[in-house]
């Protein structure tokens, strides 16, 4: 993802509506961090892409010797995750990043755990490998690599049906958050969807060829851990411990 592929304005958007554009936001974060085992002694996790800052808090409160460092490109999301995990002091820091780009790939501290959510999708298929080798190489043994992304349906039914049952998550959730179908309403105006309005920043990568190119990669116990509405939870874990 480069300068021009994300506006500032994309990002208060989805500040102010993830809580309704994300099928079971909630229950991807406690599926991402039940992946992650128990570090024996301080260890460091990459929050890639963190956005506003909710999985590198759910990070945070699940994992107290643990600090989290949340890369994002956009200064509005970089910005508003300070501040709402202000609290957390210096357990969790800031970086601004290009997700494509190569120097932030080089730690001094190898991670225990690297995450992401609603990010590896804006690399095409040669990224998404590129970046599967490159965290791989960067972890510490026995370290876990968990992605909840947007993945390709790889027949028209399956888009389909991911996005009939996008559609229903969000005027579900916008049902229940506000007694209103306006996030619902703002889902289609702003045309969010990319199993309905295609464009040039999403580029999501069938299922079964992420697991292979994580095998590829070197990461063992690679496994889907949770889908749906075209939405899935799915990593693996470098060998070593």
């Amino acid at each position: 993802m480069s300068e021009q592929d994300w506006e500032e304005q994309d990002s208060s958007e989805f500040i102010e509506l993830g809580e309704y554009f994300v099928p079971e936001r909630q229950v991807q974060m406690d599926v991402v961090t039940s992946l992650i085992p128990e570090p024996q002694n301080p260890a460091e996790f990459l929050d890639l892409c963190c956005g506003q800052g909710r999985l590198s808090e759910a990070l945070l409160k699940a994992f107290p010797q643990a600090t989290v460092v949340g890369l994002d490109l956009s200064r509005t999301m970089l910005d508003t995750a300070r501040r709402e995990l202000s609290a957390y002091e210096s357990r969790f820091r800031t970086e601004q990043f290009d997700l494509a780009g190569k120097d932030w790939r080089t730690r001094d501290e190898a991670p225990a755990a690297v995450v992401s959510s609603l990010a590896i999708h804006h690399l095409d298929g040669d990224g998404k490998r590129e970046l599967f080798r490159d965290v791989f190489a960067m972890l510490r043994p026995g370290g876990v690599l968990v992605i909840a992304d947007l993945i390709q349906p790889v027949g028209e039914r399956g888009v389909a049906l991911a996005r009939r049952m996008w559609n229903e998550a969000v005027k579900a959730q916008s049902l229940v958050g506000t007694g209103t179908t306006e996030p619902y309403e703002k889902f289609h105006a702003l045309e969010w969807s990319c199993y309905e309005y295609p464009d040039d920043l999403d580029k999501p990568s069938p299922l079964f060829d992420q697991l292979g190119w994580l095998r590829d990669a070197g990461f063992n116990e690679v496994d889907l851990y949770w889908m749906k509405a075209g939405h899935a939870v799915y990593g693996g874990v470098k060998p070593g411990e």
